[in-house]
């Protein structure tokens, strides 16, 4: 047998990893319940910023997001910085992405030998407006949390048919030899909004959940939040009913990704029938939604439902049944599959889980994530003004702060998973501990001159694929359009 082993990675957008029915989520998961009970489970996974692209670039590159530069969804890495993709292809690996990655500007690969497939989310500089408010319709303002909640129910939705069409993809690709050990990542948008999902799966959610009463701290206000502008802009004031039908379809949503996930490790499992060499599979997302928690929807906060993500692996040499409690983060995923693979890849942000052993990853220590923060666009069209925002994890506790408030935030994720009490006041020798932690990667001064900046460096971009064309060379080459007109309008029932 092949000594170096094919790797399969699956990667959703938005999926909350306290939504899993084998980590007590509403929502029903059978195939990633039994990739846990088959494989090694990392029950305190983090991203290192609750963002689409600043995730993904970290992902790949395994560097902090202050470190990369990139914190907007605007944004690339440069194409002159490594991913753990070049060092599984300097050792013989076809590196294939199918589907999404969020990939900005020319470089489409960063380190992937092949992108098939394509991405539904803009992958240039400029947003082709015109031709997406063609394609979806009024389905275009559910993909951002402000306004998330007016586009809900029962029904087609662009995810849904981009989702089909990579995982059909994927099943393709994967029925026919491939010579080469393989690094597949196969990428799909759910369970990221809009939050509208089939309607069986949806209607037996909404009953469901309307027994279980109302989400965590729904619209609960906290003193944390009333003092800082940027977290308050965030909670959307949504009403109960309201509420339920975005849980309702993110539940929804969850549960079909699962199916697919079942579909491509079946196919994946055929696949190592006739390649000749061991199998890894995985599971990750790169972050993932308040869905109702403190009246919140979608991304962008520390809080837990939006910065932990899951983290599975299964295969060749996993253990079974494994849970590791340890804080990781998604900066290590790239470093382990490299080690998994029998090369490495280091850097100065990650950590290689390969041991996969309690007692070695523990002393990866502290976790950080990061954010940009800015105000929402419908209550402040015209207030551009933007907080740097850092989270440290560390011996059971979770910092928060954010430039420019003198409110910061200090939870004991241990015995109070559900983040309902600041003890920032109470223990301010962690809280400063922590802090001096968050500073030595990052300060909010030097964020803000590199974030003006690159926004600078992003106009010329833009203006560059302008003038020459290159805006729509680039929208025909890498990104899906077929979004059929059925799923364009508002879904018609609730």
């Amino acid at each position: 047998m092949e000594k170096r082993p094919d790797i399969l990675l699956f990667m959703s957008d938005q999926h909350s990893a306290a939504q899993m029915h084998w980590a007590g989520g509403i929502a029903e998961t059978p195939n990633l319940d039994a990739l846990s009970a088959e494989g090694t489970s990392f029950t305190q996974a983090y991203t290192s910023c609750p963002l689409c692209v600043p995730a993904r670039m970290s992902f790949l590159s395994g560097l902090l997001p202050s470190r990369t530069g990139v914190l907007t969804n605007n944004d690339t890495l440069a194409d002159t910085t490594p991913t753990f993709l070049h060092a599984l292809v300097s050792t013989g690996y076809e590196t294939v992405l199918i589907g999404r990655m969020h990939f900005v500007g020319r470089d489409q690969l960063h380190g992937f030998t092949r992108h098939i497939g394509g991405d539904m989310t803009p992958v240039t500089w400029n947003r082709p407006v015109e031709r997406i408010a063609e394609e979806r319709g009024i389905m275009r303002m559910g993909y951002a949390y402000f306004g998330a909640l007016q586009v809900m129910g029962a029904g087609e939705s662009p995810v849904l048919h981009f989702d089909e069409h990579i995982i059909a993809t994927a099943k393709d690709y994967l029925a026919q030899p491939h010579e080469k050990p393989q690094f597949i990542l196969v990428g799909t948008y759910g369970p990221h909004f809009p939050y509208v999902a089939p309607g069986d799966l949806y209607f037996k959610y909404k009953d469901r959940i309307a027994a279980l009463g109302e989400a965590e701290q729904f619209n609960e206000q906290k003193d944390y939040i009333e003092k800082n502008i940027f977290l308050k802009s965030r909670q959307l004031g949504s009403s109960a009913e309201e509420a339920l039908e975005a849980r309702a379809a993110y539940c929804s949503l969850v549960e079909k990704m699962d199916s697919q996930i079942g579909e491509i490790r079946e196919a994946f499992r055929n696949y190592g029938k006739t390649s000749g060499r061991g199998q890894i599979f995985g599971y990750t997302s790169d972050h993932g939604d308040m869905n109702a928690v403190l009246g919140m929807y979608g991304k962008q906060t520390f809080f837990d439902p939006s910065v932990r993500i899951p983290l599975l692996l299964s295969g060749e040499g996993i253990p079974q049944g494994r849970k590791i409690g340890s804080p990781v983060s998604i900066m290590d995923i790239g470093p382990t599959l490299c080690e998994l693979a029998g090369t490495s890849f280091e850097t100065a942000d990650s950590f290689s889980l390969a041991s996969l052993e309690e007692d070695t990853i523990a002393k990866r220590g502290a976790v950080h994530s990061q954010v940009w923060e800015g105000l929402n666009p419908f209550q402040y069209p015209d207030d551009k003004r933007h907080s740097f925002g850092a989270m440290v994890i560390k011996d059971g506790y979770k910092f928060i702060s954010y430039d420019g408030f003198d409110e910061d935030i200090l939870f004991d994720v241990l015995n109070d998973p559900f983040e309902r009490e600041n003890l920032n006041a109470v223990r301010k020798d962690v809280a400063e501990e922590l802090r001096e932690l968050s500073l030595k990667e990052a300060k909010a001064a030097d964020i803000i001159a590199q974030q003006a900046q690159r926004e600078r460096n992003a106009a010329y971009f833009a203006a560059y694929e302008r003038m020459t064309g290159e805006l729509e060379k680039l929208d025909d080459q890498w990104r899906w359009r077929g979004n059929p007109p059925t799923a364009r309008d508002l879904p018609k029932e609730k």
